[in-house]
């Protein structure tokens, strides 16, 4: 924007963006865009004119109809701020096209800077980089500028040296890891830190590196996206290629957060997974993205299958809407589990006399299960269950299947019991091979047990462990079984030496959960419910109603089992019995079409259909004691901004 005072006029000059792409031929030209002549005296405004000059408005607005004119005239070419950018592998095409976006410019009215233009040129600088048919690199004027670059003395010249690295970061493999020192003088307290001879050492890396970078090359839309994810111990690299290439497109690298880093491993790769995903997603320019990674079956992982896991349910819930994004598939490499990866990917110890699978006469598979309970008044419905077989090679030939309903238990008890009941099965006499996908039983099978016992089943600050009496009767029989090992799997796997097993003792457990259910059903709905029978009753003869139901609704039966209400100006809604409503309501708030949205909108989807006496008071009750909602709610807080620097001493 100017202001020139003699004509008392503002001129505002709009500018258009793009993009790069590969480069054999190209062209830029700069915009020298109409100019809007407003006169200050007020009596000469338009009766529309706004008073406040839009320059944040009308930029984008210009670069949105220029953008769109040059879709029309040339969906290949893409723009830039100022510069318009195309390129052809044959000449004349290449003029051709240019002739046709300087016609159709000219008559919208936009002039063309021709003296500024580069037309037909095998190599072009473009915002800091050369371009040419080989790739995209650093520009020989920013390359003589890295090679004097000196040690900082104020926090000031640190600011402008971390921003001229910067821009060379994607040239650079675990560039954020490598660049954390400098940043973190800025992030501190000056008073106290001091440029020291290892940051030199870190720039003077920096400088070389980038000193020696070659060419990247630049997206090609007709093929695959390409990110192969590299993890560290601090941090990430991602390195983004086009299908069928092996120079990159761009190395990109992340440092994990102070609560990322207390993740497990497998949490950590989920971690980068997802931010490449999301950040190089329009990158792909709508063709699919290849994601290479350093762990078989990624999108089969679960919270339950990781050990030890430490990230909350709303980060899992992240991670699974990514790895069921129906654009991306995962590939693992055991190439890019590095040293740092294999450090922290140990699971567990493996007990003492471990053999290998095919010396075992016998092999059982454990797993327990438990979902929430319907047509009962308890929480949950839990089941175990054991299969039990040989191994021919790598196959798994089972024998014989153990199930046991539990009634209303978490699924870690489930487990338990699992274990338990396969113990009791297991032939003292026959070298056996217990598998179990729950890492606590195995750990404290292996580790914790002797030590419980000798302890009276106390841990180590003198409390009750839990599940005493049960872990007393493993005890028990463990010292009758000195032939049976314990080991762990994970579960829910898709490769893998166990995966058949463990998930035939999965489909065990879960199918005798069901026909618990179903059985717990059917007893309770052939009672009848005592106070919708009176409001039925009521309603037929004038006596008086059940406490909760108003008298001037009328209830009356629509089957043998369902009774249903008639409320005055709204209509006919079901009346379901007590004992379902738990189920309803659990249903409404996380199976409806806006999953944990709340207390109002769980309200809504039930009023739909259903009306009880206290259908407000128990749906707030069941959301507030979400732990789901409970923990997205936590997660939205705010962290507290960084101080300030100051400069150096």
């Amino acid at each position: 924007m100017r202001v020139s005072d003699p004509d008392r006029v503002y001129q505002v000059t709009l500018r258009l963006e793009g993009d790069i792409d590969r480069i054999v031929h190209a062209i830029f030209w700069d915009h020298v865009v109409k100019s809007y002549d407003v006169l200050l005296d007020e009596q000469d405004w338009p009766p529309d004119f706004v008073r406040d000059c839009p320059v944040g408005e009308e930029p984008g607005l210009f670069s949105a109809r220029v953008t769109e004119m040059l879709h029309e005239l040339d969906p290949e070419a893409s723009s830039y701020v100022d510069d318009i950018y195309l390129t052809d592998d044959e000449i004349l095409q290449h003029l051709r096209r240019v002739s046709r976006i300087v016609v159709g410019f000219a008559d919208i009215g936009y002039k063309l800077n021709f003296k500024k233009s580069k037309i037909a040129f095998l190599s072009v600088i473009f915002l800091g980089y050369e371009l040419s048919s080989e790739g995209k690199s650093l520009a020989p004027h920013f390359l003589e500028k890295c090679a004097l670059l000196q040690p900082p003395n104020t926090v000031q010249k640190l600011q402008s040296l971390l921003e001229f690295l910067n821009f060379g970061r994607t040239y650079i493999p675990d560039y954020a890891t490598r660049i954390k020192p400098l940043y973190e003088l800025i992030r501190s307290n000056f008073s106290s830190r001091f440029w020291t001879i290892e940051h030199t050492h870190v720039l003077q890396d920096l400088q070389t590196d980038l000193l020696a970078v070659k060419h990247l090359h630049t997206r090609d839309n007709k093929t695959h996206l390409v990110i192969r994810v590299i993890p560290g111990a601090f941090g990430f690299t991602y390195v983004t290629f086009n299908e069928g290439e092996t120079v990159p497109i761009a190395y990109k690298s992340h440092l994990y957060s102070a609560a990322e880093q207390r993740f497990a491993q497998t949490e950590k790769i989920l971690t980068a997974v997802q931010m490449a995903v999301i950040k190089e997603r329009p990158l792909a320019q709508g063709q699919r993205i290849v994601v290479v990674s350093p762990i078989p079956a990624l999108e089969a992982v679960t919270k339950a299958s990781v050990p030890n896991s430490k990230a909350l349910h709303p980060r899992w819930i992240q991670w699974a809407a990514s790895l069921t994004a129906t654009d991306v598939d995962y590939i693992f490499d055991p190439r890019l589990q590095t040293q740092e990866f294999l450090q922290y990917e140990i699971e567990y110890p493996v007990p003492a006399g471990t053999l290998p699978i095919d010396q075992y006469q016998v092999v059982m598979y454990t797993d327990g299960s438990a979902q929430p309970a319907v047509g009962t008044k308890q929480q949950y419905s839990a089941a175990c269950a054991v299969v039990s077989g040989t191994m021919e090679g790598e196959v798994f030939c089972p024998r014989h299947t153990y199930t046991k309903t539990l009634g209303d238990c978490m699924a870690q008890l489930a487990e338990l019991k699992a274990l338990l009941l396969a113990l009791e099965h297991a032939d003292p006499v026959m070298l056996t091979l217990l598998v179990c996908d729950s890492y606590y039983c195995v750990q404290s099978f292996n580790e914790y047990l002797h030590y419980w016992k000798i302890n009276g089943f106390r841990d180590s600050k003198c409390n009750t462990i839990k599940h005493k009496l049960l872990w007393g009767k493993v005890a028990d029989l463990k010292e009758t079984l000195p032939k049976v090992h314990v080991v762990h799997t994970l579960g829910h796997q898709r490769i893998g030496i166990h995966v058949a097993g463990n998930n035939l003792a999965d489909e065990a457990a879960k199918s005798a959960v069901a026909v618990a259910t179903v059985a717990a059903v059917t007893r309770s709905s052939s009672k009848p419910d005592t106070e919708i029978s009176a409001a039925i009753k009521a309603t037929a003869d004038g006596t008086p109603f059940p406490k909760g139901f108003p008298s001037k609704y009328s209830y009356c039966l629509s089957s043998v089992l369902n009774a249903v209400v008639n409320i005055p100006g709204i209509g006919v809604r079901e009346l379901p019995n007590k004992i379902e409503r738990p189920r309803l309501i659990s249903a409404a708030h996380e199976g409806g079409a806006r999953v944990h949205a709340g207390v109002a909108a769980t309200i809504s989807l039930l009023q739909a259909r259903y009306w009880w006496p206290g259908l407000y008071k128990e749906t707030k009750q069941y959301v507030l004691c979400c732990d789901v909602c409970q923990q997205i709610k936590a997660s939205s807080a705010r962290r507290p901004s960084a101080a300030a620097p100051s400069d150096f001493k």
